[in-house]
């Protein structure tokens, strides 16, 4: 190789050159909102993904990581906000890892939020829900009835007390908070009252977080310990706790021990029940969202008294005791049997005598389960962000399911839905009705609704409506 053409390939070394550095600062427009509630845009035919931007936006941004198909960055400069910015609320939104929406009109998440789900539906499916309905919504603030606190007994340099509070943004590390606005206003000092409380416990380093639930007249906290706390600390949480009216347990392993003298039955309400609860079991997070979702169930799936109803993922019965009161017969299936006890629990305390309740590990094979070849007509699904493929598949193999008519699929992950919506597709089902529904304002958690009915069904329905109305398009 001659010297000159070496020269055209030379080697560079130190820092970039102010060129190369400036095309790292660049004016971007915003078009879209990601899943994970990114402000999306386009720089030289490559995707962008920009933290805190809107879809309208032009904003100047830098490039913080490079990829082979898109690169994230941060904003410098807003240059042209977008209608829907707003001022947010939290005093701890720049660091929290919580809540990482407040800054975009509710209105308008719910909004990037449907349209994001719906795209995914296109995308993967290859269709569109036949109609898409008004989303559930709720206050955005004071909304939450359970959260995860954390603690950390090295010192904050601070303060120098003990650090209590939620994740830092994009970090493990915990952030010391002093007010959380998403949870009930009436323990909205409690944060401050944990830290004064286990700085004076002499093996505070034997919690290691604590459970936060709230029922309809009292709510509890559950502190994770690693050994055993001395009778004068108990009595020292037990008193704080009273305060804020809420029972304290501690948790040793799968030992749940009570410590406030108060052991009245923790329950929340919804459709006239009572469902009760013990610390650590699964509540949906928020009870209005809840309310409305049972009551939208209820009404998609058209029940009727002879209808026999399959409810997988059951838990205490959230879906299941409402539904039984409609039918001729309900089944719930779930993999604790903890929950399964809770449930025939609640469906006892209800006067409720329609109902039947098994365990069975709903991720794994299910084989020669009795409520497998149950002659069900109609089906709720309610699975965790993992989805049920398999369960799927292992359900649609035997012959009673080609009598189910309607399927209720409650979506924690737009990602799950999509597949296995593709899969219902594909054994003769398609999205009747769909909504998305915000469990948690403020966050870029999507959970949704979908109402599977068979093909046939809905060939029907397409065929009235085109009757009243060529033009109306159904499917996208």
């Amino acid at each position: 190789m001659s010297r000159n053409n070496q020269s055209h390939h030379s080697i560079q070394f130190g820092r970039p050159s102010k060129k190369s550095a400036a095309l790292s600062e660049f004016v971007l427009a915003i078009d879209n909102l990601s899943i994970e509630g990114s402000g999306v845009g386009k720089h030289l035919g490559k995707t962008v993904f920009v933290e805190g931007a809107i879809p309208g936006e032009e904003v100047q941004v830098k490039i913080d990581k490079t990829h082979k198909s898109y690169d994230q960055a941060s904003i410098i400069n807003i240059e042209k906000p977008s209608a829907h910015r707003i001022e947010p609320a939290c005093e701890h939104y720049q660091q929290c890892g919580g809540c990482q929406l407040q800054h975009i009109e509710v209105g308008a998440q719910l909004a990037y939020k449907e349209q994001a789900v719906l795209s995914l539906l296109k995308k993967t499916v290859k269709a569109q829900p036949i109609a898409t309905i008004a989303p559930l919504t709720s206050a955005p603030l004071h909304y939450r009835r359970s959260a995860r606190i954390g603690i950390n007994q090295r010192k904050s340099t601070d303060t120098n007390q003990s650090i209590v509070g939620f994740r830092r943004r994009f970090s493990n590390k915990l952030l010391q908070v002093s007010k959380c606005i998403v949870l009930p206003e009436h323990i909205s000092g409690l944060f401050d009252q944990l830290r004064e409380s286990i700085d004076q416990i002499e093996n505070a380093k034997s919690i290691t977080h604590i459970e936060y639930q709230q029922g309809e007249e009292q709510g509890a906290l559950t502190f994770r310990c690693k050994s055993i706390l001395k009778n004068e600390d108990i009595q020292a949480l037990a008193q704080m706790l009273s305060t804020f009216n809420l029972q304290g347990f501690l948790r040793y392993d799968d030992k749940l021990v009570a410590i406030s003298a108060d052991k009245s039955p923790l329950y929340y309400s919804v459709d006239a029940l009572k469902i009760a609860f013990q610390p650590g079991d699964f509540l949906q997070v928020n009870q209005d969202i809840n309310t409305q979702m049972i009551s939208r169930a209820i009404d998609w799936l058209a029940l009727t008294t002879t209808d026999k109803v399959l409810d997988l993922f059951s838990g205490l019965g959230n879906f299941s005791l409402p539904i039984a009161k409609r039918v001729q017969q309900l089944i719930g299936v779930e993999g604790s049997e903890d929950m399964v006890q809770r449930a025939n629990d609640n469906a006892h305390l209800n006067q409720i005598d329609n109902c039947q309740f098994f365990q069975a590990d709903l991720a794994s094979t299910v084989e020669n389960q009795p409520w497998l070849n149950a002659n069900v007509n109609k089906l709720i699904l309610d699975p965790p962000r993992s989805g049920a493929s398999e369960l799927i598949s292992n359900l649609f193999a035997t012959e009673q399911s080609s009598n189910i008519s309607h399927i209720l699929y409650v979506a924690c992950d737009p990602s799950s839905l999509a597949r296995d919506a593709k899969q219902l597709y594909q054994l003769g089902y398609q999205i009747e009705k769909f909504c998305v529904m915000d469990m948690f304002p403020n966050t870029t958690h999507i959970e949704s609704m979908a109402l599977f009915t068979k093909a046939t069904v809905i060939k029907t329905k397409k065929t009235a409506v085109k009757t009243k109305s060529k033009k109306k398009k159904l499917f996208a």
